[in-house]
């Protein structure tokens, strides 16, 4: 159950009371419940958080995610970790694919990379290629992010639902069970 699991993290973290003297600063946001709230709306909204900015090609993501799950309110650490989605394996194919996308948007054909590729041809391509690489990936973030969203809410709902109707279900098994046991 993911509710629980999060609910027990965030628990044994804010139950710390000497905390590092490098978050020691920070012990009024550790201490506040709801950076850290096993909820719907903050793992939902921290999963959009990371996720979108995890898919700009913008440097400082984690920290860019962590400040604005502050401003947004939300759950920090999935924010934070959901931003590693675009790691040093998967940065690569992430960020062609959100320019082959973004070179369909702006209809501009996309370049194959040369045999031997060198920094001068890099750093020539970037600053012609930037933009379809920031349509395409302002897609991609929005788009990825958002089914994510999504698919959290949906499957939190459906889990919280049959939870609660096991639950009532148990409690009119038990009563029909005690009204019909014959009395002593």
């Amino acid at each position: 159950m993911p509710r629980r699991f999060f609910t027990r993290v965030s628990q044994q973290f804010r139950q710390k009371d000497d905390h590092p003297w490098y978050l020691r600063p920070f012990e009024y946001v550790l201490a506040h419940p709801v950076y850290f709230s096993a909820t719907r709306r903050g793992v939902g909204g921290g999963l959009w958080l990371g996720l979108f900015v995890g898919l700009l090609p913008l440097p400082l993501q984690t920290l860019l995610a962590i400040l604005g799950a502050l401003l947004l309110r939300v759950n920090v650490p999935v924010a934070a970790i959901a931003v590693w989605i675009t790691n040093p394996i998967t940065f690569v194919p992430i960020f062609y694919l959100a320019y082959k996308i973004g070179a369909a948007f702006l209809d501009i054909p996309i370049e194959a990379i040369p045999a031997n590729p060198s920094w001068e041809w890099v750093l020539a391509e970037i600053s012609l290629r930037w933009k379809p690489l920031m349509a395409g990936s302002l897609f991609l973030a929005v788009s990825v992010a958002s089914t994510a969203y999504l698919v959290v809410s949906v499957v939190w709902h459906i889990s919280t639902v049959s939870r609660y109707r096991r639950r009532h279900s148990d409690k009119a098994s038990r009563v029909k069970e005690q009204k019909t046991q014959p009395q002593d």
